[in-house]
């Protein structure tokens, strides 16, 4: 009788945990309508010091609820390079929450409620390119991005019609004149097969028509690189102490040489700016353009074991006419 009242006890216990779970879970709500992000197609951002433009990224963080030691960490030293390093702009470059995952523990609108409430903390516009694990799990990128346009900071935007969950320009001005563009761009996730899906040909088109509307310098960011990287690492120029490993794949979503054929000979395209493969730091000037990829930036994500995170901090020097000139970059770590 004994032995069955403690078998009795610890299936409460079970059943008591997972239902806390769950209403921890039921706790976080979507308030908005991802619809609302189709309002918003371009912004624009002004330039108030000198001719520089600060973009700090932060990617493959890999959340699981926030609240998790590594989570903690991550946030930790967060917090730290903000205090530290003053920018115009932050961009999650994709991979902020862990994807499939079989913790009870899990709780992707927690976590992003924490690192959001981090960021607005600092009053500097941010943005988000989705990763492929971002929507695979308790809900999709729509999903995410509708929680996150409830923060008064966070500038989304999109085009209906256009494959994708998120496609804006942020235009930089200075004294009202356009000087330098940025793209932000939705590389998918996996495709039906369980492969990694590829940027495709209407979200490609849609970037060139509004980089050849705009004629000036453009930096594009994503999460997940393409072939042409593989080819830069090899036959461009290393920046500074950002070189190139082979322990790291950059090639490996081949349809993604789709978005190169396309935007190979396009001279306003300066910087691709990628993530996702958990390497450290890596940038390469090829062909009059820069392919950078940034280090994870969390402790839940495979391999920070091997390499430590941190996150990338990119000046754009607005009105220099050398490409080779026109960025600095530098890796920030608490």
């Amino acid at each position: 009788m004994k032995k069955f009242k403690i078998i009795i006890s610890a299936v409460l216990v079970i059943v008591l945990t997972l239902s806390l779970i769950s209403c921890s879970k039921n706790t976080y709500e979507i308030q908005n309508s991802y619809d609302e992000i189709y309002n918003n197609k371009n912004i624009s951002l002004d330039i108030t010091a000198g001719d520089e433009f600060k973009i700090l990224k932060i990617n493959d963080t890999h959340f699981i609820n926030g609240t998790c030691s590594n989570d903690k960490k991550t946030l930790d030293e967060l917090k730290t390079v903000l205090d530290k390093t003053p920018c115009d702009l932050i961009i999650v470059d994709g991979d902020l929450v862990e994807g499939y995952n079989s913790k009870l523990s899990y709780n992707k609108y927690k976590a992003v409620s924490l690192f959001a409430e981090l960021i607005e903390s600092y009053n500097v516009p941010w943005t988000f390119a989705p990763g492929n694990n971002d929507g695979q799990k308790d809900g999709s990128n729509q999903d995410l991005i509708a929680f996150m346009l409830q923060y008064e900071n966070f500038i989304a935007g999109n085009e209906k019609g256009i494959e994708g969950t998120m496609q804006f320009f942020i235009d930089l001005k200075q004294n009202g004149e356009l000087v330098h563009s940025l793209a932000i761009l939705d590389s998918h996730s996996l495709d039906d097969k369980g492969e990694y899906d590829y940027i495709k040909e209407n979200q490609i088109d849609w970037l060139l028509n509004g980089i050849n509307e705009r004629k000036v310098k453009t930096s594009v960011f994503f999460h997940m690189p393409t072939p042409a990287f593989e080819t830069a690492y090899k036959q461009g120029t290393a920046y500074n102490n950002f070189p190139f490993s082979d322990d790291y794949s950059v090639s490996d979503i081949e349809k993604n040489s789709l978005f190169d054929e396309k935007t190979e000979n396009n001279e306003y395209i300066t910087l691709l700016s990628t993530a996702h493969v958990h390497s450290d730091n890596i940038t390469y000037l090829y062909n009059n353009r820069y392919y950078q990829l940034s280090s994870l930036g969390g402790y839940s994500a495979a391999g920070s074991k091997n390499t430590a995170p941190s996150f990338t901090l990119t000046t754009i020097h607005v009105n220099e006419q050398d490409v080779d000139k026109l960025y600095t970059f530098e890796k920030v770590s608490a």
